[in-house]
């Protein structure tokens, strides 16, 4: 039988994302039943409905650690299911091979840093932010690590493992990052305290954890990245997407504004927006050349 080459991957990159928000939302639930019921026991801090009216990642890092996971088994078990009846591959083919992809892992995680470390840096020297005091919580830097490893994981797997490698089976690169970091931005619509120079920013975030995969179908790179992006946002003292949550560093912002972020966090800042302008063209050229 002819093997059939101009397979519809862009109708199936969008089609996933209505199964993505039901499994998304279902497995949550779980979690939050879980969280709930550690709630109850004394186990965990947790109150369903406080957990609904404040942005919660402050008072209730524990429980959404939890609800993060249920969350990232329930996009694994999606894409599963996905990759073995629509797409006929194995699970593994999304980008999860580690064969020589250490130096990726690194590279990810000293990037992060380094973005969130010069952020930081500037803005105190431009009297945007002031510094009040370091807070050191061994139990909730390892609570935000793991919780992040789950955001980025399920992120990382569904927007660029999944949806993006089905688009890039029916557009060009350029067009395909496009309408992939389009998806990433739009999940984070309804987060506190969005605007349109974060979800401008989320966009191009986007496109920044996508260049890799155009060109090596691996996810480990994005994947660190997008976790360590996050963990040193909070550590330095930022608000991640929007959420308030424990910071190694504690600082005041002089006055919100786009220099700043204000209270979205650093992604959303014009000065983010610059920085990761300045690394998709160094990651492009820095892949490009690899694949070559």
């Amino acid at each position: 039988m002819k093997k059939v080459t101009n397979h519809k991957g862009w109708l199936t990159a969008i089609l996933s994302i209505i199964p993505f928000f039901i499994f998304v939302s279902f497995f949550q639930g779980f979690g939050v039943g879980l969280s709930s019921l550690l709630g109850e026991r004394g186990i965990i801090d947790f109150d369903f409905d406080e957990y609904l009216e404040i942005e919660h990642l402050r008072d209730f890092l524990a429980a959404d650690t939890i609800i993060q996971y249920f969350d990232l088994i329930g996009v694994i078990l999606l894409l599963w299911i996905l990759m073995r009846f629509v797409d006929n591959e194995p699970f593994i083919k999304l980008g999860f091979s580690l064969v020589g992809k250490v130096n990726d892992i690194i590279l990810g995680m000293t990037l992060g840093l380094l973005l969130m470390a010069v952020g930081y840096t500037i803005l105190i020297l431009l009297g945007e932010i002031k510094f009040i005091e370091f807070n050191y919580d061994l139990k909730n830097i390892i609570l935000l690590f793991l919780l992040f490893i789950a955001v980025s994981v399920a992120e990382e797997t569904y927007v660029r493992g999944y949806v993006l490698k089905n688009l890039l089976q029916s557009f060009n690169p350029i067009i395909s990052l496009i309408i992939s970091s389009a998806i990433f931005s739009l999940l984070h619509f309804f987060n506190p305290n969005v605007n349109y120079i974060a979800l401008t920013e989320l966009f191009i975030a986007g496109i920044l954890l996508g260049v890799s995969y155009v060109y090596t179908k691996n996810l480990w790179f994005p994947i660190a990245l997008h976790l360590s992006w996050n963990f040193f946002q909070v550590m330095f003292g930022f608000n991640v997407s929007g959420m308030d949550t424990y910071s190694l560093i504690e600082f005041e912002i002089i006055e919100n504004n786009n220099i700043n972020g204000g209270d979205f966090g650093f992604e959303g800042s014009y000065l983010s927006i610059l920085f990761s302008l300045i690394m998709i063209y160094f990651l492009w050229k820095y892949y490009k050349k690899f694949a070559e």
